[in-house]
């Protein structure tokens, strides 16, 4: 039996976005705790769940430990495992103390909803296309009329006017709800998570964008790299290195080598060229978070699976001067890999006239 109150993992399970507090899962069946304002939502869309209400009326004092564990004794279930991996220290002391005087026992049981959600099926994947697809129209309509109507204009107008586009083509909203859409101009793009602001782009500068669509829950994630008016000096030598780092790595995860080996292949093309470490795992995977398992990192142990959605997203970073990330989309079935996004990765395409 599991006990979950990650929203995520909730909707995953479900299909409830918001209004359930608690879910409980066990082999012989399952129970919601709700709230009255979303009570007919809760249980027309959870219809394989009891749904309960921890109070007698919408203005009483809700204790959610304590009606919890009382509706896990009343059922008989002495053994609960808990997925810990949003629940605050205290709230699961407080399951503990009370569950104690229940004679039930309780686990951390963290990452097992991770497990299932890292396998996507055919309706997962079809969103994760669908927003891939939007993103990609967006970006290319952000740039359709050249350098001439990005230069001179703010990176925050710029990430506002994409959000905008993915709106206008079917997102529900854009992808990063935490950060919000990267562009990064001149050497703020060698900060691998920029805050887009004041700065305005300029001819020759890198202009670094990281971006993605949400639609049904689902997301997407890409990172390009354009130049408006020319390559800068710095980028047409570490474009290409970036670029085989990509492309390696690529190669590397249709071999089904280790994700630990994946990571190291283009960490280790960037390093060889002279240029430093990049801080972050080579890619991670894309669901119904921006950034989920499976993870690829240099210290991962893990093989490529069917139904994995991950990124690749090689960089080099100068600070003071300017960076260049090339981040691309993948799914892996049963056949091999296949990239999402369609959207081009040569230096010739990133620039804009």
């Amino acid at each position: 039996m599991i006990l979950v109150s990650n929203p995520l993992e909730i909707f995953y399970l479900t299909g409830v976005r918001e209004g359930i507090s608690w879910l409980a899962v066990w082999e012989q069946g399952a129970f919601a705790v709700t709230r009255h304002m979303l009570v007919r939502e809760v249980v027309e869309i959870a219809s394989d769940c009891e749904v309960l209400l921890p109070a007698l009326r919408s203005t009483d004092p809700a204790k959610l430990e304590s009606f919890v564990i009382d509706e896990l004794r009343r059922r008989g279930l002495k053994k609960v495992a808990v997925e810990t991996g949003k629940v605050t220290a205290s709230t699961y002391l407080e399951l503990n103390r009370l569950a104690g005087q229940e004679g039930i026992s309780l686990m951390s049981a963290n990452g097992i909803i991770d497990l299932l959600r890292q396998s996507k099926d055919e309706e997962e994947l079809s969103l994760i296309i669908r927003c891939a697809e939007i993103a990609g129209g967006a970006f290319l309509g952000l740039l359709e009329a050249g350098a001439g109507t990005l230069v001179g204009r703010s990176e925050r107008d710029l990430a506002h006017e994409l959000e905008v586009r993915m709106f206008d083509l079917g997102a529900d909203r854009q992808g990063f709800p935490d950060s919000g859409v990267i562009v990064a101009s001149g050497p703020n793009s060698a900060s691998a998570h920029h805050t887009p602001g004041s700065r305005k782009v300029r001819m020759g500068e890198p202009l670094l964008i990281d971006w993605g669509a949400e639609l049904g829950g689902y997301r997407s994630d890409m990172t390009r790299t354009v130049f408006p008016g020319r390559v800068a000096d710095f980028a047409v030598r570490a474009y290409p290195v970036v670029e085989t780092a990509l492309k390696s790595a690529e190669k590397a995860l249709k071999a089904g080598a280790c994700l630990g080996e994946i990571d190291r292949t283009a960490r280790d093309i960037v390093m060889d060229a002279g240029y430093p470490e990049f801080h972050y795992g080579l890619g991670h995977g894309v669901g119904l978070a921006i950034h989920e398992a499976p993870w690829i990192r240099a210290h991962s142990t893990e093989l490529p699976s069917p139904g994995m959605i991950t990124t690749l997203e090689p960089g080099v970073y100068l600070p003071g001067i300017g960076g260049i990330r090339i981040e691309c989309l993948y799914s892996v079935g049963t056949a091999g890999v296949c990239r999402i996004d369609k959207l081009p990765t040569s230096l010739e395409s990133m620039i804009l006239h």
